[in-house]
Formats: structure tokens, sequence, C-alpha cells
């Protein structure tokens, strides 16, 4: 049965954490044929999730990953709200079946060629400058990094980043209906393609246990990356509406 590790800590560090309670968790994953068998090992702070196998290949690490992270993520909210404090984990190492360790960095270097309104060399500054001095835009853009770091949380959060921009665009005082069509208009983007993100949102925001398929996941990710990249250009823009010559209208 292969085994592999992911290794962390829990941060701040100034806070010792060692969890003696060390429970076996199974999990099934039968859509890609898995059954993963976890311990949290939490010593001083130091984080190893310890998962047996029935397979390993390198096209299974991002379920496992996944699972892992809830994992640790839960043993030490547990032990946040035991302690009262505002305490978080990170998985920083991966340890393969055979010994080998690599880096664990959360991205989908896809998304970058969707970030046309600025480069880190050229207009970045500007759009810096934007982010900093407006802190919806900063929850808003927090929100969407996060939904390619933390597992799960990217329909929730997307749907909340789309519904940040459009209270940015409003004029002060409209109501919901006209909001929306004046984020459609500004951005030009159509209401089929904000509801695909904000349609996938509703149920888990709600609470309840659905699951999302990572096809989907992904092209909400995708789509809540473009409009934020189509919000950049608006406000550079003066807070004018997009031309649609420049912008094509988005669809779908």
């Amino acid at each position: 049965m292969p085994t592999v590790h992911f290794l962390g800590k829990v941060l701040p560090g100034v806070v010792q954490v060692s969890l003696g309670h060390k429970p076996i968790v199974k999990w099934e994953a039968p859509d890609v044929g898995l059954s993963m068998e976890f311990t949290n090992h939490i010593t001083n702070s130091q984080v190893d999730v310890e998962c047996k196998l029935n397979r390993y290949s390198s096209e299974d690490f991002m379920p496992v990953y996944m699972r892992a992270f809830d994992i640790c993520r839960a043993s030490v909210g547990l032990a946040s709200f035991a302690m009262g404090y505002g305490l978080t984990v990170v998985l920083e190492t991966f340890v393969d079946p055979g010994g080998s360790k690599s880096t664990i960095l959360a991205k989908d270097e896809s998304l970058a060629s969707l970030c046309t309104a600025f480069t880190l060399t050229k207009g970045f500054d500007e759009v810096h400058t934007m982010v900093l001095q407006n802190w919806p835009l900063f929850h808003a853009l927090n929100d969407l990094i996060e939904a390619i770091t933390v597992p799960h949380v990217s329909p929730v959060n997307c749907g909340r980043v789309v519904e940040r921009l459009r209270e940015l665009i409003a004029s002060p005082g409209s109501n919901r209906k006209n909001a929306w069509k004046e984020m459609r208009d500004a951005l030009q983007v159509d209401e089929a393609y904000l509801k695909f993100i904000t349609d996938h949102s509703v149920d888990p925001r709600h609470g309840l246990p659905v699951h999302v398929p990572g096809s989907v996941t992904t092209e909400v990710i995708r789509r809540a990356w473009t409009i934020m990249n189509r919000y950049f250009d608006y406000r550079k823009n003066g807070g004018k509406p997009l031309s649609g010559k420049s912008f094509p209208l988005l669809t779908g």
C-alpha cells in the first residue's frame, strides 16, 4: 500500500500546538477510484499528514492533497476553537511513496494569460495603487486568490467576487436588478456568463453538501478571473463602460 506525506506547520509560530489524539480517517473517492486512509500528526505546530492509498500516481496528487488539507485544517480549527486563537495551517512539502520531496504550491498557470490589464512590469503600479486605496476591491481580489488556494471554496468565493464587483460598479441606490445590468453593460458581459458563476455558488453558500465537479470549478474560476481583469480595465478607463469593439461580449 503506497504511503505519501504532506508536511507543513501551524501559524503563527508563537503558538505551539500538539495534538495527541490521532484518529484514522478513511475516505473513498469512487469517481477517481481512490481509497485513502489519513493519520494527522501535529507536534509543536509541525504537521505531518500521512496517507495510505490503494494506488498512487502523479495524477492522484490533487484529490489526495485536497482531502489532506481539509483534514489538517479541521484539526487545527478545532484546536483554535478550544483556545480562542486565530490559527491557520499551511502544507509546504509533499513526500511521495519513494521518499522524494517536492514543494507544494497552489497554482493554475493557465490563468496568467487572462490577466491582460497589466503585467508585473507594465501597468502594475497603477492597478496596485487602485487596489490599495479601495478595500472592497481588495476583498474581492482576496476572495479570488483564495479560490485557487483553498480547496472547496471556489464556487462560493467566485460568486462573492462578482457580487462585490457589481456593488463597486452600481450607481448609489441601485436595486439589485439594475446593479447587475450596470455591471453587464460596463464590462461587456451577458447574463448567462455571470449566472454560471452565481448559480453554482448558491447551494454551497447556503450550506448544502453538494459536489461541484472539477470541470465546473475550473470554469467558474476562469470566468471570475476574466471579469476581474475587465474590472481593472474598466477602472483604468475612468469608470466608463468598456467598448464592445475592444472588449467583445462575454457570452454563455
